[in-house]
């Protein structure tokens, strides 16, 4: 005997049930079958909406055309597919129940009210509609099926809505399809969720219901009483999952899991067989499979005696958040010493039949905290005040405490308390997304760790636990704004190294992109071929504030904004961004070389928020100066002098000086090349290489503002910048006779002229350098940048950093790596 259960996702369309019965059949060809089948989707709640509808007066005939109407139309289908489907039949057996239904619902809109007994007949209508459907199916394709009404076979105690199983009257009820004396049929089908209930003894059995996960329980009592070797419980997934799938893209398909296992997972949370399914299924050692009826030839997932041992699986089957919680803490200085003050608090909750979730006590006694499902809190913190109103009036206790809005994160693993470091593990990963934790509970079977934490927060500690204990790839969700020339083409370069990242582990998705053209984002990832014309087709109108909503509501694991705009308004919003929770990388230099105070403030709230702020292109584009200086810095070394060049257009322009090259023309051939701005008045000013002077100054710990700096202009006293890009080209050659001067009285002492930034005796300046064949600014030109760094421990041969470090190619290198850099820590290895 197998005993199989088909959710209502199975039972979903005429389509769902004709491939749910090819599986019944299938599996009938070799062993005697039992098969319970829950109400078509849907359809419960479309009960429950009636019966609602009805008590604040509605009308029954709209809600009882409706259901005709669901299954009418899946009838139909069916027998537009399946020939001998006897229509009228399963109509006739279903009208018997909308005619019941019709009853029912007038008179609770009658009275205003639903009695237990009218909602149990109510509520189970969907499996006895569902059924005579499956069964008309089987028949149609020539099975031997006989369909039992599950009210005759399922007995319970206890609460008629949730019904606790007589289980010694449930086998008596089975016996004698258990032993062979009723009428044989290949197929025994039953509705699901459906039962007797017993109100006390010597009661007439009445309608009841199993409750939540009514059909799975049904199927466990079936499968337990008629001794089947396993039961199947076919849904729409293919097996249980280390984590909810619909969180972690990635999550692992679990092969075996023990019964003890599913069951902590599903106590707190996950979707996995509730406790009360897997209890007598437990109790006879009888299998139980988790299955998808829409992907049949997937192998799924068994649950039985463990432990099962796997290597590759590591100690933790499973992740899962259970929401909607609420911590009542009892503490003050009466509680300890003082016997039964647990016993007390536990009774008053129990007797009021509030369930408890989670458990955590002080060793020092002094608190006693428990979680509970948040719509109760208010309820428990009244019975509590009531149990212990006279040791909180007499100042031995203090108010009852209730925190809301809290979620349990869960890790579960037979094999937990085998392998040394994983409590540690668990909260490292929290950690390290500066998840804060409000309480520890862990069974003494090592089974499990919960952490309760914010229930904002919950969605996000399921990933990065997962991602610790998985080894699934370390992700990044990058937020582009500004996609011109850099920016394209870092976004071109993450296209173009996407699968090299994958195959290390690495999985960098672009979230958003905002360009001049407008914004497209997307919570999957955007699909970088082509989107420059996606851009173009779907952009809307460029908004932040929509992004940090955006990010406030997928709550991405590691989300990291990229600037690469020219924007002097955008830096003055990198505290919001970073408030946000994202990382930020950047080769915009406004936000480094505005106020000190800002300069402070932006990274204060990076540490206070453990995110980072990245601008290694700031400075040096492609070349490593900012990491260079920090670990330098850290290290406690300190900056004595500095002479850069720290500009390509100006490297380029000055080298060609060396040439013999007029001024002019060194100019307008840069120009030409595109070395320069266009117009080139923004290079040969001084002001971006005051800026980058600036930011070094600022990371070797000096107080400057950019007025601070002295700017040297290189050109002679009394020649006007003033006019039209044009008109200053056309003035270049006034200019030719000054430099060659210059060149000429500097050639006679061997030296050269170059343009950059010096740092001096607590002095910054920017202007025209003469440096001599012994410095190493001398052979700097053709594009080149030069960074000579003076330190403590670096004389008197300084520390030199030269190379090209300009360009959009090296420049967007630069930002990706800043961007790679978020994932610089390590995953621990289970």
């Amino acid at each position: 005997m197998l005993t199989l259960k088909f959710g209502g996702t199975s039972m979903g369309s005429a389509r769902r049930i004709l491939d749910s019965t090819d599986i019944m059949v299938g599996r009938a060809k070799t062993d005697r079958i039992s098969v319970v089948v829950s109400a078509v989707a849907g359809v419960s709640n479309k009960l429950q909406a009636a019966i609602d509808g009805c008590v604040a007066g509605g009308v029954s005939a709209s809600y009882v055309s409706e259901l005709r109407s669901i299954h009418q139309d899946i009838c139909a289908q069916i027998k537009s597919t399946l020939a001998d489907f006897d229509t009228q039949a399963v109509m006739a057996k279903i009208e018997e129940n909308l005619s019941e239904l019709d009853r029912l619902l007038t008179g609770i809109s009658s009275f205003g009210e639903c009695p237990s007994g009218v909602h149990c007949r109510i509520m189970g209508m969907g499996e006895l509609m569902c059924a005579p459907i499956v069964e008309a199916v089987l028949l149609a394709k020539k099975q031997s099926v006989i369909l039992l009404d599950s009210r005759k076979f399922i007995y319970t105690t206890g609460d008629q809505k949730e019904g606790d199983p007589d289980y010694s009257h449930c086998a008596d009820a089975f016996a004698d399809y258990r032993d062979g004396s009723a009428p044989m049929a290949q197929i025994l089908l039953f509705p699901g969720f459906i039962c007797s209930w017993i109100s006390g003894t010597g009661a007439k059995p009445v309608m009841g219901l199993l409750g939540r996960n009514g059909s799975d329980f049904s199927a466990a009592i079936v499968g337990s009483c008629l001794g089947a070797s396993r039961v199947e419980f076919w849904t729409d997934v293919d097996g249980i999952y280390t984590a909810d799938p619909r969180i972690i893209k990635d999550a692992v398909l679990v092969k075996d899991m023990s019964y003890e296992e599913a069951m902590e997972l599903s106590f707190f949370g996950s979707k996995v067989l509730h406790p009360k399914t897997l209890a007598p299924l437990a109790a006879k050692n009888i299998e139980a499979w988790s299955l998808n009826s829409h992907n049949p030839a997937s192998r799924g997932t068994r649950i039985a005696r463990g432990p099962f041992v796997d290597e590759k699986s590591g100690p933790v089957r499973g992740i899962s958040c259970l929401k909607d919680c609420a911590m009542i803490s009892v503490t003050g200085a009466g509680m300890k010493g003082r016997k039964g003050m647990a016993s007390r608090i536990f009774s008053a909750v129990s007797n009021a039949g509030i369930s408890v979730l989670l458990i955590t006590q002080s060793s020092s006694e002094y608190t006693v905290s428990f979680c509970i499902r948040k719509a109760y809190a208010q309820k428990v913190q009244d019975i509590l005040k009531a149990e212990f109103a006279l040791e909180i009036s007499t100042k031995l206790l203090n108010p009852i405490e209730v925190y809301d809005n809290l979620a349990i994160v869960s890790i579960i693993g037979d094999a937990m308390k085998q392998k040394r470091g994983v409590a540690g593990t668990f909260f490292d990963s929290l950690a390290s997304r500066d998840i804060n934790i409000k309480a520890i509970a862990q069974g003494s079977s090592e089974r499990s760790i919960s952490a309760v934490i914010k229930a904002e927060d919950g969605d996000m500690a399921v990933r990065v636990v997962h991602q610790f204990f998985f080894n699934t790839v370390q992700s990044i969700q990058v937020y582009a704004f500004g996609a011109g020339t850099i920016g394209g083409t870092m976004l071109d370069q993450i296209n173009e190294q996407h699968d090299a990242l994958l195959e290390q582990g690495i999985d960098v998705r672009v979230m958003a992109i905002a360009n001049i053209d407008g914004m497209i984002f997307n919570a999957d990832g955007i699909e970088l071929d082509g989107w420059r014309d996606k851009v173009k087709a779907d952009g809307k109108k460029t908004n932040l504030d929509e992004i940090l909503e955006f990010v406030k509501e997928t709550k991405p694991l590691n989300p990291i904004f990229v600037d690469c705009t020219a924007s002097y308004d955008l830096p003055e919003r990198y505290i919001d961004i970073l408030k946000a929770g994202m990382n930020i990388a950047t080769p915009n230099k406004r936000a480094n070389s505005m106020s000190m105070d800002f300069y402070h403030k932006l990274r204060q709230t990076a540490n206070e928020m453990h995110v980072r702020f990245l601008y290694e292109t700031n400075v040096g584009a492609g070349l490593p100066i900012i990491d260079t200086l920090q670990n330098l810095f850290k290290s406690g070394d300190k900056l004595t002098g500095f002479n850069g060049i720290m500009s390509g257009s100006l490297s380029y322009i000055f080298g060609k000086l060396d040439e013999g090259k007029k001024f002019s023309e060194a100019v307008l051939e840069a120009k030409e090349l595109r070395y320069t701005e266009p117009d080139p008045r923004d290079d040969l000013k001084g002001t971006d290489v005051a800026r980058k002077a600036l930011i070094i100054a600022r990371e070797a710990g000096m107080e400057i503002e950019l007025e601070d700096i002295e700017m040297r202009s290189i050109f002679p006293e009394g020649f006007s910048l003033e006019g039209t890009t044009e008109e200053f080209l056309k003035k270049l050659p006034e200019l030719d006779s000054y430099f060659a001067e210059k060149m000429a009285a500097l050639k006679k002492e061997n030296k050269v002229l170059r343009m950059g930034a010096s740092i001096k005796d607590g002095k910054v300046s920017v202007g025209m350098l003469e440096v001599g064949p012994e410095d190493p600014l001398f052979g700097v030109r053709g594009g080149e940048n030069a960074f000579v760094f003076h330190t403590a421990r670096y004389t008197p041969i300084p520390l030199t950093v030269r190379g090209y470090g300009a360009g959009a190619g090296v420049t967007a290198a630069g930002v990706f790596g800043d961007i790679l850099r978020t994932v610089s820590w390590n995953v621990s290895s289970f």
